[in-house]
This record gives C-alpha cells, sequence and structure tokens, in this order.
C-alpha cells in the first residue's frame, strides 16, 4: 500500500541507507548469534546441503563407535576367558604329570617257570697221592753274620763328690765322628761339681757349637759301680776319642775324671762291609720276597742308607712282606711259610756284603730227601723257594725223563699219546707248565698244583685220557691207567634219544629257540655246553644247581606264556616234558595319591566349562559358540565377522577320567598329549583373538578420526567467522550512527521550510 507522503529526495535516499544498514545488521547479529554463516538453504544451498551431508555422516560414524567399542570389550572378554582358560589347563596338565610321577599299578602276569633234572655226568680226573709229594715246605732261613763292636772308655776316678774342687777345672775335649762326620765336643768343667750326676749333666749338654748338637746325642755316658764315669758310644756307626793335654783338653781336668787320651771306635756293619772288600755308599743288596717288588739296601751314610745292623734290621723288617725277619746278636734269620710260589731270594752287589753278612757259605735249615740248600755261592745271587724239585723226590731224576699221557676229545680225531720231557730241576709248577705247553694235553686237560699234588681233570665229559706208567709217573705219585668220562650225550644215548635231537623253548610266544644235542660245532653234548646253551636263550631266565636247572620268566603287564617242547626221549632224559604254561592275570592296588589326583583333574575340567560359559559380554560370547560382527561404515557395506568357538573341556578334547583312568600310565600319557594339543590351541586363538581385537581397534581409531574430518569439513562450509562478524557489526552500527545523522541533518532542512510558515 503506497503511502500519501512524500519525502524528499535526501531523506529517502537517507531513509534506505539506513534500512540497508539495519538489514546487513540483522544478517550480522544472526551469525554472531547462531555462529554460522550459512543457516538455511537460503543463505547458501550448496553449503548448506553439502554441510549437512558430511554432518550426517559423521553422525551415522558417531554411532558405529559405540557398536564397535563394545565390540572391542566383547573379544577382550573372549581373550580374557582364553587366558584364564589356558591357567586352568596347565593346572590340569600339571594334575596329570604329578600322577604320572606317582607309583603306577599294573595289572600283572605270574612270574612261570619249568624245571628239570640233569643226568649226572663223569668227568675223568687223576691226582697224585701218598706223602712223597711235590706240596711247598716252609722257607726257613738263617745265616751267621759278622759282629758289631761298640766303642767305650771307663775313667779311673770317684766322682761321687765331683771333681775334686776349683783346682780341677778346665776342658775334656771329645772328638767324634758319625757317619763319616767328625764333631768336636769341649766339656768345660768348673771342678766345683757337687757329685757324678752333676759332672754327667755338664758332659750331656755340652754341644759341637751348634745349638742342640749335644755330647748325649752320640756317646751314653753312665756311671760305673765305684761312681767312674763310662762313654759310650751310642751306636756302632760312632767312633770317639778324648784328646791329650794341650790338644784341646786340659791335664788337670783329664786327671779329676780319670781320663786319658785314647781312641776307641767301633765296628759296623758297615765296616764290616768296606773291611771285606765293599764300597761305601755303593754296595748293596736286593731283597727278593715273593708276593712283592724287589727291594734294595745300599750300605753307605746318606739317606735311606743303612750303616749297623740296627738299621739294617728295621729295613728288612719294613721290607720283609709276608716274611718273617730278624737280626738278633750275629744271627741273621729269614722265613716264609709253606705255600706253592712262596720264595725268599738275595742279590748282592759285592762279597763285603756276602761275607758280613754270613751269606756266602751259608746254608739255610731247609733239607728234603737227599737234597740240600745251601748258601749263595760264588754267584752271590740265590733264591731260596717253598716249591721242590723232582730231583729232590727222587734222585734218579736228576737227569730228568719222559712222562706219556693219552688223549681222546671224542670228536673223530682219535685217542693220541703224547710225550713230555721233565727235567730234575722241575718243580711241580715247572711240570705243569710243561704238560700245559703241550696244544694237546693244553686243549682237552685242566692241568694243574694243587696244594702240591699234581691234578689232571678232562676239560669236559667229552675227553677220556690215560695215564702211562714210568719213573715220572711214580715220582709224582700218579695211578697208571684210564680215566674215562660220560657226557650228557652218552647219558641222552642210553635213555633212548640220539644225535640231531632237540630241546626248544619259546616265551611270550616268540618264536621257538633250539637246542640241538650232538658232537656238532654248534651243537651240545655236554653238561657244561647245555648250561651254556640255556643261558644264550633269551626272553627268560635260566639257572643250573648240580644236576637241577630252572627256565624262568619274569612276571609282566601282559599276558606271559612259557613253553619247552623237542624230542621225547631227550626231553624225558633230562627230567621234564613239553608243556606249555600261562601266567594268571592280577589286578594292581589302586593308587590312593593318583586316584585322589584324578578327582582333581576332573573338578577342573568342570572349572574349565563354567568359566566358558561365562566369558560372554553384552549378550555375546566368543567361547561358546557366538559370532561376532562389528560394522565400520553407515552403509554396512565394510564389516568383520569373529567366529567364536566352544570351549568347553570336551571341546578342547580334554575329558573326564572315570574309574581307573589315572592309575595307566599310558592312559596318562595320553591325557598329557591332549592337553598339550589343547594348549596349542587356545594359543593359536588367543593369537586369532589378538590380531581381531588388533583390526578393530585400527578401524575405531580410524573412524574417530573420520568423524572429526567430517564434522570439520561440515562446519568449515556453514561457520561464520566470528571475528570477520564482529567486526562487521562494529562497521554497521558506525554506519548506521553516520545514517542516522545523515537523515537528521535531512529533517533539519525540511524543518528549516516549515520554520517559513511559522
Amino acid at each position: 500500500m503506497s503511502s500519501n507522503i512524500t519525502l524528499s529526495a535526501g531523506v529517502r535516499q537517507n531513509l534506505l541507507s539506513l534500512q540497508a544498514t539495519a538489514d546487513l545488521m540483522a544478517t550480522t547479529q544472526n551469525r554472531l548469534a547462531t555462529g554460522k554463516k550459512v543457516n538455511s538453504a537460503l543463505d547458501n544451498p550448496s553449503n548448506f546441503f553439502t554441510s549437512q551431508s558430511l554432518s550426517d555422516r559423521a553422525g551415522d560414524l558417531s554411532s558405529l563407535l559405540d557398536s564397535i567399542a563394545q565390540g572391542i570389550k566383547t573379544i577382550e572378554a573372549a581373550n580374557n576367558g582364553i587366558t584364564s582358560l589356558t591357567k586352568l589347563v596347565q593346572s590340569a596338565k600339571s594334575i596329570a604329570q604329578q600322577a604320572r610321577s606317582a607309583t603306577a599299578p599294573a595289572a600283572t602276569y605270574d612270574a612261570l617257570s619249568i624245571t628239570g633234572s640233569l643226568p649226572t655226568e663223569v668227568i675223568g680226573s687223576a691226582i697224585a697221592g701218598g706223602a712223597n709229594d711235590l706240596s711247598a715246605k716252609a722257607v726257613n732261613l738263617s745265616f751267621t753274620n759278622m759282629a758289631e763292636t761298640i766303642g767305650t772308655k771307663t775313667g779311673t776316678a770317684d766322682l761321687s763328690a765331683g771333681p775334686g774342687g776349683a783346682g780341677a777345672a778346665g776342658t775334656v775335649q771329645i772328638r767324634i765322628t758319625v757317619a763319616g762326620v767328625a764333631k768336636t765336643f769341649n766339656v768345660n768343667l768348673a771342678g766345683t761339681e757337687a757329685d757324678f750326676a752333676a759332672t754327667q749333666a755338664v758332659f750331656d749338654a755340652t754341644t759341637s757349637g751348634t745349638p742342640g748338637d749335644t755330647l748325649d746325642q752320640y756317646i751314653n755316658i753312665t756311671e760305673s759301680a765305684g761312681h767312674q764315669l763310662v762313654l759310650t758310644a751310642a751306636s756302632a756307626d760312632v767312633d770317639f776319642s778324648i784328646s791329650a793335654a794341650g790338644s784341646g783338653s786340659t791335664a788337670a781336668t783329664l786327671t779329676a775324671v780319670g781320663l786319658t787320651a785314647t781312641t776307641h771306635n767301633s765296628q759296623s756293619l758297615l765296616d764290616n762291609v768296606i773291611d771285606n772288600g765293599g764300597t761305601l755308599g755303593t754296595s748293596n743288596m736286593i731283597l727278593k720276597v715273593s708276593g712283592q717288588a724287589d727291594k734294595t739296601v745300599t750300605f753307605g751314610h746318606g739317606g735311606g742308607m743303612v750303616s749297623t745292623l740296627a738299621e739294617l734290621n728295621s729295613w728288612i723288617n719294613s721290607n720283609r712282606g709276608a716274611a718273617t725277619a730278624s737280626i738278633s746278636g750275629t744271627t741273621f734269620s729269614l722265613g716264609l711259610g709253606a705255600a706253592t710260589g712262596n720264595s725268599i731270594g738275595f742279590a748282592l752287589s759285592d762279597v763285603g756284603v756276602a761275607d758280613a753278612l754270613g751269606l756266602s757259605l751259608a746254608e739255610a735249615d731247609y733239607n728234603f730227601g737227599t737234597g740240600a740248600r745251601g748258601g749263595m755261592g760264588s754267584l752271590l745271587s740265590k733264591t731260596f723257594n717253598s716249591d721242590l724239585t723232582l730231583g729232590e723226590i727222587d734222585t734218579d731224576l736228576a737227569a730228568g725223563t719222559n712222562i706219556a699221557i693219552t688223549v681222546d676229545p671224542n670228536d673223530g680225531t682219535g685217542p693220541q699219546t703224547q710225550t713230555v720231557g721233565l727235567a730234575g730241576t722241575d718243580d711241580l709248577d715247572s711240570v705243569v707248565t710243561k704238560l700245559k705247553a703241550n696244544a694237546m694235553l693244553g686243549a682237552n686237560l685242566d692241568i694243574t698244583n694243587e696244594a702240591g699234588k699234581l691234578k689232571i681233570v678232562a676239560k669236559s665229559a667229552d675227553v677220556d685220557f690215560s695215564i702211562a706208567a714210568g719213573v715220572a709217573t711214580t715220582a709224582l705219585n700218579m695211578t697208571a691207567g684210564s680215566y674215562a668220562s660220560t657226557s650228557l650225550m652218552d647219558r641222552l644215548i642210553a635213555a633212548g634219544g640220539a644225535e640231531g635231537d632237540v630241546f626248544t623253548v619259546s616265551a611270550n610266544g616268540g618264536a621257538a629257540q633250539t637246542i640241538t644235542f650232538g658232537k656238532g660245532t654248534t651243537q651240545v653234548s655236554t653238561l657244561a655246553e647245555f648250561t651254556a646253551a640255556l643261558s644264550n636263550l633269551s626272553g627268560v631266565t635260566t639257572s643250573v644247581t648240580g644236576t637241577a636247572y630252572t627256565i624262568s620268566l619274569a612276571e609282566g603287564t601282559s599276558q606271559t606264556t612259557l613253553a619247552i617242547g623237542g624230542s621225547t626221549n631227550t626231553v624225558t632224559a633230562l627230567g621234564t616234558s613239553a608243556q606249555t604254561l600261562k601266567g594268571v592275570k592280577h589286578e594292581g592296588t589302586a593308587n590312593s595319591t593318583r586316584e585322589s589326583l584324578q578327582k582333581d583333574f576332573n573338578d577342573v575340567l568342570n572349572q574349565i566349562d563354567g568359566l566358558s560359559k561365562d566369558s560372554s559380554y553384552n549378550g555375546i560370547n566368543l567361547l561358546n559358540g557366538d559370532d561376532l560382527k562389528i560394522t565400520f561404515n553407515e552403509r554396512g557395506t565394510s564389516s568383520l565377522t569373529i567366529t567364536g568357538v566352544t570351549y568347553s573341556s570336551s571341546n578342547l578334547g580334554l575329558n573326564k577320567q572315570n574309574g581307573a583312568s589315572f592309575q595307566d600310565n599310558t592312559i596318562v600319557d595320553q591325557v598329557i598329549e591332549s592337553i598339550n594339543t589343547a594348549l596349542t590351541t587356545l594359543r593359536t586363538q588367543a593369537s586369532k583373538f589378538g590380531s581381531n581385537l588388533s583390526t578393530v581397534q585400527v578401524r575405531q581409531d580410524f573412524t574417530k578420526q573420520m568423524v572429526n574430518t567430517l564434522q570439520i569439513g561440515a562446519d568449515n562450509l556453514v561457520l561464520a567467522d566470528t571475528n570477520e562478524e564482529g567486526a562487521n557489526m562494529l562497521a554497521l552500527q558506525t554506519r548506521q550512527q553516520l545514517s542516522t545523522t545523515a537523515l537528521s541533518l535531512a529533517n533539519q532542512a525540511n524543518q528549516a521550510v516549515l520554520r517559513l510558515f511559522g
């Protein structure tokens, strides 16, 4: 509707400007109030609808974030469940392993045994008899050695009241040679010593100048019945002399104690050795006693050497082994009991030792028949044996002889006579050695020295032998004649058996093991061979005691069977019969520890079942067969489906054990193997859940970032710059004020015209 009011051009222009400013201010105020520069499609259709589209998508994705977060929690719940299930399964494994370590009862089957009796064999044997045999005799040796002398000096003065006063003061010099070393002792007397004991004490305490090296170690000072000094060398290795006045001693002092300048030497074993041609530090003697290594003693003064009979006596008693030994005065004795192989021997380095010890011409106190065992002789080496020789038994054998023995090994070669030469010097061991050295005799006969008697025994019941008459046979006290054997094979044939018959043994259903009787290389003809064949049977234990034999089979955890068979007459002759035995089964007593552990194992399986059912989140249980689908975009075209598993104990391959399952190691081993498989399954699934969780978390982070990007993009399209709009408002307010002022000025011009009509 038009107005009838007419405005001037200036007013109208200013009014329009003011209205335009007001409109702009209203728009700016609206932007500041809403924070947006585009509030409707009228403001900017393109930006408005684009922003709205972006905001809508951001909202859709934001709503998906909650779903993704819930999915993550569902996976975490399943992962926690797997972790706990793993611990329970590990606990079950520990229980099973404890059961495996506990003693496992097992059903057993009886041990089986078959016995039989063997026919007796006769082994041909011959042994010497009678008193005149070669049995060992004791070796008792006695030698007359050279005597030792000990240097001594007896004084003439009565010292019961001492030397007599200060006038007797002075020195008694005693020079000593011990073990080749010279020493000087200056005995300084005051003369005022109260009695003999005081005087003796001065002598004893005097040293050679070396602290501790006192005279009493070399000279024994004693008191005679008349209270005189008696000086005696401590051993035969000590020589001493008393110096004359002016040569170290004081004349008045020598007189006061009743001594004169003299030399008093001892004669030791070493002196006797040297005087008779021996050499100091070189001459020696080797002592040979059976049963020990040779021992050597050297005569001299050095370490380990001997110089006196006392030292030699100590050395011999330390090195005599089983022998007895003594040196008493001039008698040197050694002895060794009667036993085959016992002997005492000497080997000397020179005649000086032999003469000093009386070995050169000495004869042992040992004789038998016409034989005598004398001294060392000119060779200075001899061994005295406990064993006798043929020549000592019979002097007619001194030049030697032969002995003939015939052997039939019953191996198809026939009887074979062996002649062995013997010497008069042969003892029984030598005779045995020579007979055994014969190949035929050694292969078929056991020839031994049995307590000094020759013993010949066939090595097997297959061997027959005979001893021919003769002087050697008589000397050895053997009986000439035949010594036949009767073997197991002979007994079996006598009982109706035959060469080639068999005896079979089978254990626990195994193949029959066969023993064949006969005289072939791999066949059995004697009890010894049959015993060896039994011991070679596998799967059984055999024993032979006397004529009884046993074939045994140990108890087992599976059916035991033992069967024997073979040629009827032979099996009967072996004291048994063809038969098959089966062991009776016996159930084992349950182990209470294993029973308890089996219950614990089943309880753990119950916990596994309960835990797998309790691992749900928001109604979804990935461990109880539920699947989880997580959508990642607003259109539903991007998603992840996590397939659930059913992890009850049975689905993990773990089954409750009933009855006596844990009593059987095999079943426990199977359970442990199932547990290991279950642990592998759990670990593999945990890895899968972990991978799924990582994927979902990545998508969650991506969605959050996408929502933020969309929202920022949408806001960038419609949001106003408040700084800019504030500046615009200030400019518009200024413009409004200016427009108001201009309008006022335009109105004032009109009012001026009105005042003309006033």
